[in-house]
């Protein structure tokens, strides 16, 4: 407690401007002709009642511990304009999280970017994206493997596009997505993969700035490594077929995102496992929309509807169906007040051979919400609040967290975009 009172009294005294941020090396934005670059800093207190993510129970894989970490979190994004024709971002941010009680649990976590979108005079378009991360907090993946649990890992996520805009109506896209996860702990060799797709579409312009697209995809996820009577002729890898639509919108739109809806078919290599039991193909409709409505220079709204399906382990028999809603208000209450807000519900149902995931179902609600009031142009205190659990029918899995939190954050990113009235096709 005292940790948390000595913090709250160092954000009481500092100076409100001025002074002080007179002194700094560095205001928000550095430029240099076309290239910006903005460093930031984050100094975060949280208390969190359930660090293990756990219920209670006499094992201590379910034990429920409290604790409070300091994350001290830097970040530099240097971000290059391609002279209208789009932008050029390399980026880095970390995570340092350091526990008061169970030191034996501290973790980090570093991720670095490099984001390219082009379009050339001719027609021609180029967008890659790359996401490179180490670390070992302790989330859990995609599938929720490792949840509650430090676990170093490392991933990398490449997303590239190219294609032509033959006219202001119509352009086509192909695709290359490509991703790979390795862990270091052996118990863990049954989540390493390496996964990738191939694609291509077309858009057409439907209304003003907002487009009309179709796609088709073909992919294909292999098990790299294996646990004991795991081998290449009985995991769990597989290959998939899918298309999509839906509609996303020019930059300078007050709609950003993606709204994408379609329909996957997954196909599995091998017919049994390594207990004899047969895989079974599976298919479902999907989803990965993330609209951002921008209504006023004060007010965003944002929506995430997300449907995939998520295999357990490359030596398991088994997957889940996710689904998740969220919402999200980001509202700047006066110039130097800004608020927060948001909630989801993510289900998870289960399908597997195995009994004792045959018919599990999980229920995921989460509420948050967090106050950030500006001191200067390039400092910002803050205060959060977060609570989610799991319900789950097979209840060795259920869980209960709840957040308290107290930040510091210098050079912000404090004011949302203001959305443009009008613009111009023309260059």
């Amino acid at each position: 407690m005292k940790k948390i009172l000595a913090f709250v009294f160092m954000l009481l005294v500092l100076p409100p401007s001025g002074g002080l941020a007179q002194e700094l090396p560095f205001q928000r934005e550095i430029c240099f002709g076309f290239l910006s670059l903005i460093p930031s800093l984050t100094v975060q207190e949280v208390y969190d009642d359930n660090i293990y993510y756990g219920n209670g129970g006499n094992s201590r894989t379910e034990l429920k511990e409290s604790d409070w970490i300091t994350h001290t979190k830097p970040g530099l994004l240097l971000d290059y304009n391609l002279n209208h024709r789009g932008s050029l971002k390399l980026g880095y941010d970390g995570d340092f999280a350091r526990y008061d009680k169970h030191s034996i649990n501290d973790w980090r976590n570093h991720r670095g970017l490099l984001d390219l979108d082009y379009q050339a005079p001719g027609g021609l378009i180029v967008k890659i994206k790359n996401m490179l991360t180490d670390t070992q907090d302790p989330y859990g993946a995609p599938n929720e493997y490792g949840r509650g649990r430090r676990t170093m890992r490392w991933f990398n996520d490449f997303a590239g596009a190219a294609g032509f805009k033959f006219s202001e109506q119509f352009k086509t896209l192909t695709f290359y997505n490509f991703y790979k996860q390795r862990y270091d702990s052996k118990i863990d060799f049954a989540q390493n993969y390496t996964a990738g797709e191939i694609g291509a579409g077309g858009e057409v312009k439907v209304a003003d700035k907002t487009w009309l697209f179709l796609r088709a995809y073909s992919g294909r996820r292999g098990y790299d490594t294996h646990r004991a009577g795991t081998t290449n002729s009985n995991d769990a890898s597989y290959g998939w077929k899918k298309v999509t639509t839906g509609l996303n919108w020019d930059s300078e739109a007050r709609f950003e995102g993606e709204l994408n809806i379609g329909y996957q078919w997954n196909s599995f290599e091998n017919s049994l496992d390594k207990n004899k039991l047969a895989y079974r193909d599976t298919s479902s409709w999907i989803s990965n929309t993330s609209v951002r409505y921008l209504q006023s220079a004060t007010r965003t709204f944002t929506l995430s509807f997300v449907r995939n399906m998520q295999q357990l382990a490359g030596g398991q028999n088994g997957c889940f169906t996710n689904t998740a809603l969220g919402i999200g208000l980001r509202q700047q209450v006066s110039p130097r007040i800004l608020l927060l807000a948001g909630c989801s519900y993510a289900k998870n149902m289960y399908n597997s051979q195995y009994a004792f995931y045959a018919h599990r179902k999980d229920k995921i609600p989460l509420a948050q919400a967090s106050l950030k009031y500006l001191i200067s142009d390039w400092l910002a205190i803050g205060l959060g609040f977060n609570r989610f659990k799991d319900s789950s029918t097979d209840r060795i899995n259920e869980y209960r967290v709840n957040r308290v939190s107290v930040s510091l954050d210098m050079n912000p990113s404090f004011l949302p975009r203001r959305p443009q009235e009008s613009s111009s096709d023309e260059e």
